[in-house]
């Protein structure tokens, strides 16, 4: 199983819930570190969250064998406070610092493929986090098995 990263966003106590897979993103997230330590932005992986990850490894089941509840502002077994957010301002300064970069051919291991692909996800993102960065709120990328 394919491991992938998500996005959300939130405001309030409003959480996005719907995302298209970055499956590059996550692949690639050593070498998108390394370029952003050489941007001087925030490292891609210093916003993902892995509440969703700890839960998958440690089964579906909590303490009494029974199944979670699904919380209803999640629809998952864990609440927005379990979760870890992140401004939403500092996300989209990294991601178009790095859609910049790659498409100037700063990743130089990328095939042209992945490069398209890439540029989408980050494309997503970018999108995803313009209206939350002017209104105040946060997000996270979430990691998903």
């Amino acid at each position: 199983m394919g491991m992938t990263l998500w996005i959300h966003t939130l405001e309030g106590r409003d959480m996005s819930t719907d995302s298209e897979d970055h499956t590059l993103m996550y692949r690639y997230s050593d070498d998108l570190d390394s370029l952003c330590d050489k941007l001087g932005v925030a490292k891609i992986s210093s916003f993902f969250d892995s509440t969703d990850l700890e839960i998958c490894m440690r089964g579906d089941d909590d303490e009494t064998g029974e199944d979670p509840e699904i919380d209803s502002e999640t629809e998952n077994s864990y609440g927005i406070d379990d979760m870890v957010w992140f401004d939403a301002a500092a996300g989209l300064a990294t991601f178009q610092t790095l859609r910049a970069s790659i498409a100037e051919n700063e990743l130089p291991n990328l095939n042209e493929e992945n490069k398209t692909w890439l540029l989408e996800e980050l494309d997503d993102c970018i999108t995803k986090l313009k209206g939350p960065s002017e209104r105040g709120g946060q997000f996270n990328l979430p990691i998903i098995m």
